[in-house]
């Protein structure tokens, strides 16, 4: 079966692979240049981080971030990508304790399971490199961090051949089955773009092994480790479809609030600040449907590596289905859309 797909972002890629696993003959058209990728996967923390986005998401995103949870290490573990699975640490300074509580609060039955509170010592005990400058603090057992790049590297020679600086749509493709991966460029009815800016940062001074988040009564910094002793650092969250780079404002802020969290990030290398832009739909719920006999995928949002192998599950689900209906998958096919991967995993 021949396969094309539009974009080669995070979630191109992976359907590319378990495609091409299959034996499909897979193409992925990517609008950007092979060396100047400006996908919102390249960008990201890759935080796996299921209890840390509760208060601001759905619930269907923490039962995908659940699943995916299970699904991710088997996947790294055989493409050769650094992963950990030790969970995430949430911090506050003394004026801020209290953002701490309305964490817990807002994950209600979960509050148990999910989050355990640290004393200065636990805090200690955990990242020794925060050691004395936190009180009070919390546990998140059940998350992890992955690095983006060395997976959307060791996907890129599994997923098919990639056609770099070829932006298209998908009714320019013709293949057996037709995908659309193409993110915030897609302009579906309903998509906007979701703007974020991330620094990249190596601080030979600090050790973290596990995600870090500041709590802060503006935004929630966050750290997330690299190997090497590299960091990815972000925070904001801009309701703009703007693609410029970094702005100065955001920047000044993230390198506050990281000297904030350790001062050995004072002496941090710069490495690079990227912004890029997540697709949302108006529920910030990510859509698994056939359009004009393509099948789309998009509005991953902030969470795309979180829920991806759940979504995935769901797209193959569906590429399954119509093929038992035809075979070879028709072009025009116009069929009723299976549920969306949000609607199985609310239900």
């Amino acid at each position: 079966m021949r396969v094309a797909i539009a974009g080669a972002g995070l979630f191109g890629r992976l359907i590319g692979w378990r495609l091409a696993e299959r034996g499909a003959d897979v193409t992925l058209w990517e609008q950007s240049p092979r060396n100047a990728p400006t996908s919102a996967a390249h960008a990201a923390a890759a935080m796996l981080a299921p209890a840390s986005e509760a208060p601001d998401a759905d619930a269907a995103i923490f039962h995908m971030g659940k699943r995916s949870l299970a699904l991710w290490p088997p996947m790294l573990d055989a493409l050769g990508v650094p992963y950990g699975m030790d969970g995430s640490v949430l911090v506050a300074h003394g004026q801020d304790a209290p953002l701490l509580d309305k964490f817990l609060r807002s994950l209600g039955p979960r509050r148990a399971e999910e989050a355990r509170p640290l004393d200065a010592h636990g805090i200690a005990a955990l990242e020794p490199a925060l050691a004395g400058r936190f009180e009070r603090g919390l546990h998140l057992p059940n998350e992890g961090w992955l690095d983006n790049r060395a997976l959307l590297s060791a996907l890129a020679s599994r997923c098919g051949e990639i056609r770099y600086g070829m932006p298209v749509t998908p009714a320019n493709l013709h293949a057996n089955l037709v995908i659309d991966c193409r993110g915030a460029s897609a302009g579906l009815p309903g998509l906007r773009g979701v703007r974020g800016e991330v620094i990249r940062l190596a601080a030979p001074e600090v050790q973290l092994s596990r995600p870090v988040r500041l709590m802060h009564p503006r935004y929630q910094l966050y750290v997330a480790p690299r190997p090497g002793r590299h960091y990815v650092v972000g925070a904001t969250q801009i309701e703009s479809d703007a693609t410029g780079a970094v702005t100065v404002r955001s920047a000044l802020e993230l390198l506050s609030a990281a000297f904030a969290l350790h001062p050995g990030f004072a002496e941090a290398e710069v490495l690079e600040l990227s912004a890029g832009l997540r697709a949302a739909y108006p529920d910030n719920l990510p859509r698994v449907e056939w359009r004009d006999g393509a099948l789309c995928v998009n509005g991953l949002y902030r969470h795309g590596f979180l829920v991806a192998p759940a979504v995935l599950a769901e797209a193959l689900t569906a590429i399954d289905g119509r093929e038992q209906d035809a075979r070879p998958l028709p072009r025009t096919a116009s069929k009723p859309a299976p549920r969306g991967a949000a609607a199985r995993a609310e239900a």
